[in-house]
C-alpha cells in the first residue's frame, strides 16, 4: 500500500470548510465572498470566470443566449457580463486587477441555420465585453464541436476544463 495515497488526517476536512463547492446550472451566476470550486458543463453556452488575484476572489457565470430583452437575467450574456463584473467589485476586486477566463460556445445544436452559430455569438458576446471593460482574457477555450466540464476555484483562479 502506498502510504502517500490517503491525505493527512484532517486535510480533507480543512478544505471543506475553506472552499464551498458548487454545482452552477445555466443561467446562474456565482460571487461570494467565500472561495469556492465552481463546476458547471457547456454545450454553446459561456462561462466567463473574473478574478482578481490581489483581492483572491472572483466569480463565475453561465448564459445561454447571448442577448436578451427587457427582463433581467444571467441567462443572457449582454445582462450576465455586467451582473458578474458587479458582483465581483462589490466584493472588493479591483478593475485593473482583474483577470477572465472564457469558455464554451460549442457548436453542439443540430440543424441551426446557416450564418453565425449560437456559440459563435455567445463567445462573441462575452470578448466584446471584456474587450469593451478592459480585461484582459487569461486563459479560454471556446468553440469547437464538444461541450466542456469546467471547474474554477475562485481563490486561486485555477480552471480545468475536460471536454465532453
Amino acid at each position: 500500500m502506498n502510504m502517500y495515497a490517503i491525505p493527512p488526517l484532517g486535510v480533507e476536512k480543512q478544505r471543506a470548510q475553506v472552499e464551498r463547492r458548487v454545482y452552477l446550472y445555466p443561467g446562474g451566476l456565482w460571487a461570494e465572498a467565500e472561495a469556492g470550486v465552481i463546476t458547471t458543463v457547456l454545450g454553446s453556452c459561456v462561462s466567463v470566470c473574473l478574478w482578481d488575484p490581489h483581492a483572491g476572489l472572483g466569480g463565475i457565470n453561465h448564459f445561454i443566449l447571448p442577448r436578451g430583452g427587457a427582463t433581467v437575467s444571467a441567462r443572457y450574456g449582454n445582462h450576465a457580463l455586467p451582473m458578474l463584473l458587479e458582483r465581483v467589485l462589490a466584493l472588493g476586486a479591483r478593475r485593473e486587477t482583474l483577470f477572465a477566463c472564457v469558455f464554451g460556445g460549442a457548436s453542439v445544436l443540430a440543424g441551426e441555420s446557416s450564418g453565425p452559430r449560437l456559440g459563435s455569438r455567445n463567445v462573441a458576446t462575452a470578448f466584446e465585453f471584456l474587450e469593451a471593460n478592459g480585461i484582459p482574457v487569461l486563459r479560454q477555450d471556446v468553440g469547437g464541436r464538444e461541450g466542456r466540464k469546467l471547474t474554477f476555484r475562485t481563490a486561486d483562479g485555477g480552471t480545468l476544463v475536460r471536454k465532453l
